[in-house]
This record gives C-alpha cells, structure tokens and sequence, in this order.
C-alpha cells in the first residue's frame, strides 16, 4: 500500500541543482513509496538510530533520530554495490527522510561514510 512522500522546504529548494540523472533516481524512490510503500525496495532502508555503539557522537545520534523519526535510504547514487544482495544494496548517497504514520518527509541527502543526519535547518519546515 502507497505512502504519501513529501519533500522538506530546504531540500526542496536544492533539488534544481542536482544531476538529472540523481533526481530521475529520488523521483523513482519517490514514485516507489507513493504506490507500494517502502517495502520491496533495492537499496537499504534503516531506521537511523541504527548507530554503531563505537561512533564518538552514539548517543546525540540515536536521540536526534528518535526525535524526529528519522530513517535513511540507500538510493543508488552513484550506483549501488549489489554484493548484499536485493534490499540491502548500498550506495555513497543516501536520502534522509521522517517516517510519519502513512508519510514520509524527504529531507536531506547526503554522501555515507561517514554517517551524518541532517541539520537542524533540514529539519524545519
């Protein structure tokens, strides 16, 4: 079942400058969730506080993802190392977004290693 996919203020704006052929592949994501929801995805998909215990900044992470209900998605940019087989495949870029109930809310994306969440400003809308 499909999820309404919505995009943050700041991303928004910021899309105009990407390469088309990057946002052909965030319109794809987008298209995806918009009718089958998040499931059967090819990349990655994560709840990000999912933070190795051994990152210096653990704790800030794993609070700053729980209170905004942040996850993350593997999106294929450059292109995807397919090793981990279908579902979990990974990429450089990842697109940050919230999960609502029956949402999400693109609103960052950003180059993985190393693991960043969005700031503040991302966030607002």
């Amino acid at each position: 079942m499909g999820i309404k996919v919505l995009f943050g203020t700041k991303i928004s704006a910021e899309l105009q400058y990407l390469p088309e052929k990057d946002l052909v592949k965030i319109l794809q994501f987008k298209q995806h969730v918009e009718i089958y929801g998040l499931e059967n995805l090819a990349g990655r998909n994560k709840s990000s506080d999912d933070v190795p215990t051994n990152d210096p900044y653990w704790a800030e992470k794993v609070a700053k993802a729980q209170k905004y209900s942040l996850w993350h998605y593997h999106i294929g940019i450059p292109e995807y190392d397919t090793s981990q087989g279908f579902g979990n495949y990974t990429s450089e870029y990842i697109l940050h977004y919230v999960k609502g109930e029956n949402f999400i809310q693109i609103v960052d994306f950003t180059s993985h290693p190393p693991f960043k969440l969005p700031s503040e400003s991302y966030l607002q809308n």
